[in-house]
Protein backbone atom coordinates (compact mmCIF):
# COMPACT_ATOMS: atom_id res chain seq x y z
CA UNK A 1 0.00 0.00 0.00
CA UNK A 2 1.29 3.30 -0.82
CA UNK A 3 -0.27 6.56 0.17
CA UNK A 4 -0.01 10.19 -0.56
CA UNK A 5 2.32 11.48 1.98
CA UNK A 6 0.43 14.65 1.25
CA UNK A 7 -2.45 13.17 3.19
CA UNK A 8 -0.45 12.64 6.53
CA UNK A 9 0.89 15.03 9.08
CA UNK A 10 4.76 15.83 9.59
CA UNK A 11 4.58 13.96 12.99
CA UNK A 12 3.39 11.07 11.34
CA UNK A 13 5.60 10.91 8.34
CA UNK A 14 8.53 11.74 11.00
CA UNK A 15 7.53 8.65 12.82
CA UNK A 16 7.57 6.53 9.84
CA UNK A 17 10.92 7.54 8.71
CA UNK A 18 12.15 6.93 12.31
CA UNK A 19 10.20 3.34 12.25
CA UNK A 20 12.39 2.89 8.88
CA UNK A 21 15.28 3.32 10.20
CA UNK A 22 15.38 1.62 13.23
CA UNK A 23 13.85 -1.64 11.66
CA UNK A 24 16.71 -1.25 9.11
CA UNK A 25 19.32 -1.07 11.41
CA UNK A 26 17.56 -4.35 13.46
CA UNK A 27 17.46 -5.95 10.17
CA UNK A 28 21.24 -5.39 8.97
CA UNK A 29 22.13 -6.25 12.75
CA UNK A 30 20.42 -9.84 12.51
CA UNK A 31 21.15 -10.68 9.09
CA UNK A 32 23.51 -13.76 8.36
CA UNK A 33 26.10 -11.96 6.69
CA UNK A 34 28.51 -14.76 6.97
CA UNK A 35 26.24 -17.50 5.57
CA UNK A 36 25.34 -15.25 2.50
CA UNK A 37 29.31 -14.76 1.73
CA UNK A 38 29.09 -18.97 2.07
CA UNK A 39 26.01 -19.61 0.42
CA UNK A 40 26.00 -17.65 -2.60
CA UNK A 41 22.54 -19.54 -4.00
CA UNK A 42 20.97 -17.41 -0.57
CA UNK A 43 21.81 -13.94 -2.34
CA UNK A 44 19.79 -15.12 -5.95
CA UNK A 45 16.76 -16.02 -3.53
CA UNK A 46 17.09 -12.71 -1.73
CA UNK A 47 17.21 -10.99 -5.26
CA UNK A 48 14.85 -13.07 -6.89
CA UNK A 49 12.31 -12.99 -4.54
CA UNK A 50 12.67 -8.68 -4.45
CA UNK A 51 12.26 -8.68 -8.06
CA UNK A 52 9.41 -11.03 -8.11
CA UNK A 53 7.79 -8.74 -4.95
CA UNK A 54 8.65 -5.55 -7.29
CA UNK A 55 6.47 -7.70 -10.35
CA UNK A 56 3.93 -8.30 -8.16
CA UNK A 57 3.19 -4.73 -6.81
CA UNK A 58 3.31 -2.89 -10.17
CA UNK A 59 -0.15 -4.78 -10.52
CA UNK A 60 -1.75 -2.56 -8.72
CA UNK A 61 -5.02 -0.28 -8.77
CA UNK A 62 -5.66 3.46 -7.69
CA UNK A 63 -9.24 2.99 -5.74
CA UNK A 64 -9.35 6.35 -4.41
CA UNK A 65 -6.59 9.35 -5.63
CA UNK A 66 -3.31 9.03 -3.68
CA UNK A 67 -3.64 5.48 -2.54
CA UNK A 68 -2.19 2.84 -4.28
CA UNK A 69 -3.36 -0.70 -3.70
CA UNK A 70 -1.61 -4.21 -4.66
CA UNK A 71 -1.00 -7.39 -3.90
CA UNK A 72 2.03 -7.78 -1.47
CA UNK A 73 3.45 -11.54 -1.57
CA UNK A 74 5.80 -10.64 1.02
CA UNK A 75 4.67 -13.86 3.10
CA UNK A 76 6.53 -16.27 0.52
CA UNK A 77 9.97 -13.90 0.83
CA UNK A 78 9.96 -13.86 4.25
CA UNK A 79 9.73 -17.81 4.97
CA UNK A 80 11.90 -18.48 1.96
CA UNK A 81 14.62 -15.93 2.84
CA UNK A 82 13.78 -14.67 7.14
CA UNK A 83 12.44 -11.98 8.59
CA UNK A 84 15.56 -9.89 8.36
CA UNK A 85 16.38 -10.22 5.15
CA UNK A 86 13.08 -10.07 3.72
CA UNK A 87 12.79 -6.12 5.44
CA UNK A 88 15.81 -5.45 3.40
CA UNK A 89 15.37 -6.82 0.11
CA UNK A 90 11.64 -5.48 0.57
CA UNK A 91 13.14 -1.69 1.04
CA UNK A 92 14.99 -2.57 -2.20
CA UNK A 93 12.10 -3.56 -4.03
CA UNK A 94 10.27 -0.59 -2.78
CA UNK A 95 12.54 1.80 -3.97
CA UNK A 96 12.23 0.25 -7.32
CA UNK A 97 8.77 0.62 -7.49
CA UNK A 98 8.73 4.24 -6.57
CA UNK A 99 10.93 5.14 -9.08
CA UNK A 100 8.84 2.94 -11.60
CA UNK A 101 5.55 4.35 -10.57
CA UNK A 102 6.85 7.77 -10.53
CA UNK A 103 5.34 8.39 -6.95
CA UNK A 104 6.32 11.19 -3.85
CA UNK A 105 9.08 9.84 -2.21
CA UNK A 106 7.77 11.39 1.04
CA UNK A 107 5.50 8.18 1.04
CA UNK A 108 8.28 5.96 1.15
CA UNK A 109 8.25 4.86 5.18
CA UNK A 110 4.80 4.95 5.15
CA UNK A 111 5.01 2.29 2.33
CA UNK A 112 7.42 0.14 3.66
CA UNK A 113 5.61 -0.34 7.09
CA UNK A 114 2.41 -1.29 5.48
CA UNK A 115 4.13 -3.11 2.48
CA UNK A 116 7.23 -4.82 3.68
CA UNK A 117 7.43 -4.46 7.99
CA UNK A 118 4.04 -5.61 9.06
CA UNK A 119 3.58 -8.18 6.46
CA UNK A 120 6.73 -9.85 7.27
CA UNK A 121 6.72 -9.73 10.93
CA UNK A 122 3.39 -11.13 11.31
CA UNK A 123 4.48 -13.71 8.62
CA UNK A 124 7.46 -14.69 10.60
CA UNK A 125 5.54 -14.63 13.76
CA UNK A 126 3.00 -17.34 12.38
CA UNK A 127 5.71 -19.62 11.22
CA UNK A 128 7.65 -19.54 14.50
CA UNK A 129 4.22 -19.92 16.38
CA UNK A 130 3.64 -23.27 13.84
CA UNK A 131 6.99 -24.72 14.74
CA UNK A 132 5.13 -26.90 17.93
CA UNK A 133 5.99 -30.50 18.19
CA UNK A 134 1.91 -31.29 18.22
CA UNK A 135 1.81 -29.68 14.44
CA UNK A 136 4.41 -31.79 12.87
CA UNK A 137 3.45 -31.86 9.88
CA UNK A 138 4.30 -30.33 6.30
CA UNK A 139 0.51 -29.64 5.98
CA UNK A 140 0.54 -27.36 8.94
CA UNK A 141 2.89 -25.69 7.35
CA UNK A 142 1.97 -25.19 3.75
CA UNK A 143 -1.52 -24.09 4.68
CA UNK A 144 -0.89 -22.65 7.68
CA UNK A 145 2.34 -19.99 7.34
CA UNK A 146 1.38 -20.27 3.54
CA UNK A 147 -2.18 -20.02 2.94
CA UNK A 148 -3.28 -18.55 6.47
CA UNK A 149 -0.23 -16.42 6.49
CA UNK A 150 -0.92 -14.84 3.50
CA UNK A 151 -4.32 -13.89 4.29
CA UNK A 152 -2.96 -12.98 8.02
CA UNK A 153 -0.82 -9.97 6.07
CA UNK A 154 -4.32 -8.67 4.53
CA UNK A 155 -5.60 -8.13 7.66
CA UNK A 156 -2.96 -7.08 9.67
CA UNK A 157 -2.76 -4.04 7.05
CA UNK A 158 -6.80 -3.23 6.67
CA UNK A 159 -6.48 -3.27 10.82
CA UNK A 160 -3.90 -0.78 10.32
CA UNK A 161 -4.49 1.21 7.89
CA UNK A 162 -8.54 2.27 9.45
CA UNK A 163 -6.01 2.81 12.45
CA UNK A 164 -4.00 5.59 10.74
CA UNK A 165 -6.77 6.74 8.43
CA UNK A 166 -8.81 7.63 11.69
CA UNK A 167 -6.01 9.26 13.59
CA UNK A 168 -5.16 11.42 10.68
CA UNK A 169 -8.89 12.08 9.89
CA UNK A 170 -9.32 10.56 6.66
CA UNK A 171 -12.97 9.73 7.56
CA UNK A 172 -14.33 9.57 4.21
CA UNK A 173 -11.56 7.09 3.63
CA UNK A 174 -12.63 5.08 6.75
CA UNK A 175 -16.47 5.22 5.97
CA UNK A 176 -15.86 3.98 2.10
CA UNK A 177 -13.65 1.08 3.45
CA UNK A 178 -16.40 0.07 5.99
CA UNK A 179 -18.94 -0.15 3.25
CA UNK A 180 -16.82 -2.25 0.99
CA UNK A 181 -15.07 -4.26 4.02
CA UNK A 182 -16.59 -7.65 2.27
CA UNK A 183 -13.90 -6.85 -0.34
CA UNK A 184 -11.46 -7.52 2.40
CA UNK A 185 -11.93 -11.60 2.28
CA UNK A 186 -11.56 -11.25 -1.86
CA UNK A 187 -8.24 -10.08 -1.14
CA UNK A 188 -7.37 -12.07 1.51
CA UNK A 189 -8.35 -15.12 -0.88
CA UNK A 190 -6.31 -13.54 -3.05
CA UNK A 191 -3.01 -13.14 -1.19
CA UNK A 192 -3.28 -16.62 0.75
CA UNK A 193 -3.96 -18.72 -2.34
CA UNK A 194 -0.89 -16.46 -4.22
CA UNK A 195 1.61 -17.49 -1.51
CA UNK A 196 0.31 -20.56 -0.40
CA UNK A 197 0.70 -21.98 -3.97
CA UNK A 198 4.56 -20.35 -4.07
CA UNK A 199 5.15 -21.72 -0.42
CA UNK A 200 3.74 -25.26 -1.25
CA UNK A 201 5.42 -25.53 -4.03
CA UNK A 202 8.72 -24.60 -2.96
CA UNK A 203 8.45 -26.51 0.38
CA UNK A 204 7.49 -29.81 -1.72
CA UNK A 205 10.35 -29.75 -4.61
CA UNK A 206 13.05 -26.88 -3.14
CA UNK A 207 12.51 -27.42 0.82
CA UNK A 208 16.44 -26.41 1.43
CA UNK A 209 15.95 -22.83 -0.71
CA UNK A 210 12.91 -22.35 2.06
CA UNK A 211 14.49 -20.55 5.40
CA UNK A 212 11.60 -21.51 7.56
CA UNK A 213 11.12 -24.63 6.42
CA UNK A 214 12.96 -27.92 8.46
CA UNK A 215 12.68 -30.79 6.42
CA UNK A 216 13.89 -32.94 8.76
CA UNK A 217 11.29 -31.53 11.58
CA UNK A 218 8.27 -31.57 9.61
CA UNK A 219 8.75 -35.04 6.94
CA UNK A 220 11.06 -37.13 9.30
CA UNK A 221 8.92 -39.76 10.91
CA UNK A 222 5.66 -37.34 10.03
Amino acid sequence: MFLDPSLLPGSVLAAAWALLALGLLAAARYTPWRILRLSPERVHLVAGGAVACLLLWLLNIRMIDGLVLHLLGVTTLTLVVGWSLALLAGAGALLAFVLAADLPWGGYPVAWLFTVALPATASWLLARALYRPRLRNPFFYILGAGFAGGALVVLVDAVAALVLFSAVGLERWVDGALTFWPLLFLVMFSEGFINGMCVAALAVFYPDAVKTFDDRFYLDDA
